[in-house]
């Protein structure tokens, strides 16, 4: 079963559950309140983002194509270092395929209670395949 905000042993392991509940509205605004500043967020194997203005391009991209579900399954912390096992719901926005579930692995730096680094670490094959769209290796998806 999906943990659920309440679920976190510390305030920075609600702060990323909160987090990655906020995915399923498409709230760019509410994502990127979540990031300090200067903010560094990368879905490995594709390009870092730097700053809020990057990071907010390619949650819009992400937008523009898919949209995200999160389910975190387990969650743990040491210090100010966030680690989630999660199964994100890829859904191409015209529905034309089913949902991909796509399992991943997330690492969060907290600085202030906000995440200063994001590094995700999945599959992009398979997102690339469920989905039936290339992921360039820029961020930008068709």
């Amino acid at each position: 079963m999906p943990l659920t905000p309440e679920d976190g042993s510390a305030q920075d392991e609600r702060t990323v559950l909160h987090f990655c509940d906020l995915w399923a509205k498409q709230d760019v605004e509410g994502l990127l309140s979540y990031f300090t500043p200067d903010a560094h967020y990368i879905d490995m194997p594709l390009p870092p983002r730097c700053g809020l203005e990057e990071i907010r391009a390619y949650i819009e991209g992400i937008f523009s194509t898919f949209s995200v579900e999160i389910d975190t399954l387990n969650i743990a912390s040491s210090g100010n270092i966030v680690f989630t096992e999660r199964v994100d719901h890829l859904t191409l926005m015209d529905g034309s395929k089913p949902s991909v579930p796509l399992p991943v692995t997330g690492v969060m730096e907290m600085q202030n209670g906000k995440i200063h680094r994001w590094r995700d670490y999945l599959d992009l094959g398979t997102a690339e395949i469920g989905l039936g769209i290339t992921i360039r290796s820029s961020g930008e998806m068709g």
